[in-house]
């Protein structure tokens, strides 16, 4: 009962605080590129995992024990019980004739409350508590009784809701079709001889990119490089203390303690104080300042032109 009851306080706590979630759920793959290179902060919020440790999150139920995008976003936001996707779309069209009237078409409000942060909404999995409440309404508050309305309709109508919070909660559902291939690839070649070529080849580590990466996909790695399946780009850091200096990989960074990995696996823990120094290196710390020299234009003229690289 108590993971029950943490399980619900967090999804509360998250979908409470939607700015934080979006920061949150990119902690883990970089690091926000507004703080400066190379802080503790950054190191704390990668939390990244030993050079050689399984990238698949726990649970996993796809082949190689993975989880799509999605559903790893999910687990790490504690969004519990996930809604049932049919009768979220029986509920649909039950939900618009009684209720988006007040709550709005997606239930972000309108003259009425926004019920994704419904405590209704959220203590609830699949219409448990949200059916007996619907049946009662809140009279007193100008929101009618559904007494003569079907548990069913009712039940779908509960689903509808979570998939709505679902959705916003999780951006890792969220899936864009827009073609982004609209840029001037010429101009895109001469941003990226200009600005990339001291890392990057499109005869090497590109060669063929637009082939095996998808448009989106490679815009958002842009700005948003992920560390996960690549060792090479983890925060790694140096500390000093009167024993000598070790380096390593950060596992776990804060004011009082930093733990690093060692190219050999040693995990060494240090209490952070005088006499202690930690200098840290982000191999990302370019494209963190990137995603703000980068101007839309040049994004598109950029992904246009590496996308075409087949």
């Amino acid at each position: 009962m108590s993971g029950f009851l943490s399980n619900k306080i967090h999804r509360r706590l998250l979908v409470a605080v939607p700015a934080m979630l979006l920061t949150v759920s990119v902690a883990f793959a970089q690091q926000s590129p507004q703080r400066p290179a190379n802080t503790d902060d950054d190191a704390a919020a990668a939390v990244q995992k030993p050079a050689g440790a399984s990238a698949a999150p726990a649970g996993g139920n796809r082949a190689g024990g993975r989880m799509t995008s999605a559903e790893a976003t999910r687990a790490f936001l504690g969004l519990g019980v996930a809604p049932d996707a049919a009768a979220a779309e029986r509920g649909k069209p039950i939900y618009a004739q009684n209720c988006a009237g007040c709550h709005g078409p997606d239930a972000r409000g309108g003259i009425g409350p926004n019920l994704l942060y419904s405590s209704q909404v959220l203590d609830d999995d699949h219409g448990e508590k949200l059916v007996p409440f619907l049946k009662v309404g809140r009279p007193d508050k100008g929101m009618p009784p559904f007494a003569g309305t079907p548990d069913r309709d009712l039940t779908d109508v509960a689903e509808f809701l979570h998939l709505q919070v679902e959705n916003y909660a999780n951006r890792g559902t969220y899936q864009n079709n827009n073609n982004v291939l609209v840029g001037n690839a010429k101009a895109g070649a001469a941003y990226f001889a200009k600005n990339c070529v001291q890392c990057h080849s499109v005869t090497g580590d590109l060669k063929g990119v637009g082939g095996r990466i998808r448009p989106l996909d490679l815009q958002r790695a842009m700005i948003f490089p992920p560390r996960e399946d690549h060792p090479k780009r983890a925060i790694r850091a140096t500390v000093t203390t009167a024993a000598g200096t070790v380096e390593g990989v950060v596992t776990r960074i804060d004011d009082f303690v930093v733990v690093l990995t060692q190219d050999d696996g040693t995990v060494r823990p240090f209490a952070r104080g005088e006499g202690v120094t930690v200098a840290l290196k982000d191999p990302l710390a370019w494209h963190k300042d990137f995603a703000f020299r980068l101007k839309d234009k040049d994004m598109t003229d950029l992904v246009t032109y590496l996308g075409g690289l087949k």
